[in-house]
């Protein structure tokens, strides 16, 4: 593919009075926002991305764990991987604890920040350009291009808008679409502690209601860390300070946490995910894996699936909602049958009592469990394995008897 150089804007002093026209405007600098931006600009599109923060991948909202797979979407650096780890223990209220080995997937905690700073470098090494402190308070769409405003009063054209700004749904009437739900609410950290060990998923009302709580280890150079998290549906900061108070996990830590990031997470897509020039990506578009809350992989996935009807749109001249929706008509074949399952077994989670969930888990420890999750789990596609557990007598039960209480 033809490859754009790089395109440097003028000074806001300098901007004609009618701005000239690119062929695509990203608003976000996260992993769907970015990876669409690259593989538009590939494809030797007029491409920019506007970032409202000062700098790429800060705050990171994202505990980035990702598998092999994603390197089929974007080749990871290796650099930016921290730990490669082996096992994750599922932990019950009542201590029950359920070993899940990694399958040969290549399981890998990855350096968020640098992750979506490598991801900006792939679009400015293909043509486009990315731009930071760059917030857009206004779109107006129209018949021949979309505008934007930003909060310093520059206004920039496109033919297109890809709207790659997370959960702020600010702009989302613009697809006529209504905001995702359900949604809960997260908080995460990282903090010094001491080395080693495997990942470690809590659950319990107790911890997280709705939700888990985990423990991530990895290394920056020589030292240790822990990334410290809750999901659930709630006061997430407030849980998450309870669940680093508990002995176990505070003799762990080697400095004082500090204040965790908090942000809200969609559990559904959003009813509608493109209109006349726009479309919607990422947690834009409400795409997380149900179960865990993960958003990398869904990310890389709509990028690619937007990039490539973006493409096609621009090359026919044909921005209207009709050829648009191919977009979403694409993801839906893609992902909606994994999150329709999911949504349903995390619906059934929800619902567990302390007691339960220490039945489950010890049901997820057994030999037969064990084997069948060998067998059936994918990282990114939890549906084999949800289907399969759920035809386990024990496990079925247990679910069912939690839901219709």
């Amino acid at each position: 593919m033809r490859l754009r150089s790089a395109v440097v804007l003028r000074p806001r002093a300098q901007l004609d009075e009618q701005p000239a026209t690119h062929d695509v405007i990203v608003i976000g600098a996260g992993p769907a926002g970015l990876h669409t931006a690259s593989l538009t600009a590939e494809a030797g599109l007029d491409v920019v991305v506007l970032e409202e923060h000062d700098a790429i991948g800060v705050p990171t909202h994202c505990t980035g764990i990702v598998s092999g797979e994603t390197n089929h979407l974007y080749k990871i650096p290796e650099h930016i991987v921290l730990n490669r780890p082996l096992s994750c223990h599922v932990i019950s209220p009542g201590g029950h604890v359920a070993e899940l080995e990694d399958p040969g997937e290549e399981i890998a905690v990855i350096d968020r920040a640098a992750f979506d700073r490598a991801l900006a470098a792939s679009v400015v090494d293909a043509g486009g350009v990315v731009r930071t402190r760059c917030r857009v308070d206004q779109v107006r769409n129209g018949d021949r291009f979309v505008e934007v405003e930003t909060s310093e009063g520059e206004r920039l054209r496109a033919r297109a808008l890809v709207l790659a700004c997370g959960v702020t749904y600010r702009f989302h009437a613009l697809l006529g679409s209504r905001l995702p739900s359900p949604i809960l609410h997260t908080a995460q950290l990282e903090v010094a502690a001491t080395p080693g060990g495997p990942l470690e998923v809590h659950a319990g009302r107790c911890v997280a209601p709705e939700g888990f709580a985990w423990l991530v280890p990895f290394r920056r150079g020589e030292r240790s860390y822990l990334k410290v998290g809750a999901l659930l549906r709630g006061d997430a900061s407030g849980y998450l300070q309870r669940f680093l108070a508990r002995p176990a996990v505070a003799a762990r830590l080697q400095e004082v946490p500090g204040e965790p990031i908090r942000r809200l997470l969609p559990l559904a897509p959003v009813a509608r995910s493109y209109a006349s020039r726009l479309v919607a990506v990422g947690d834009a578009a409400g795409l997380t894996k149900p179960v865990t809350g993960g958003g990398i992989f869904y990310s890389l996935v709509s990028a690619q699936l937007a990039a490539e009807t973006l493409i096609e749109a621009l090359a026919e001249n044909d921005l209207s909602a009709g050829r648009l929706a191919a977009y979403e008509v694409r993801w839906r074949e893609r992902l909606m049958p994994e999150i329709r399952t999911s949504r349903r077994f995390r619906e059934c989670l929800a619902h567990l009592g302390d007691h339960e969930w220490d039945r489950l888990v010890a049901a997820l420890a057994s030999n037969e469990v064990q084997a069948l999750i060998k067998r059936r789990a994918r990282f990114n596609w939890h549906s084999p394995l949800i289907t399969s557990m759920l035809g386990q007598p024990g496990i079925k039960s247990i679910l069912i008897r939690s839901f219709l209480r």
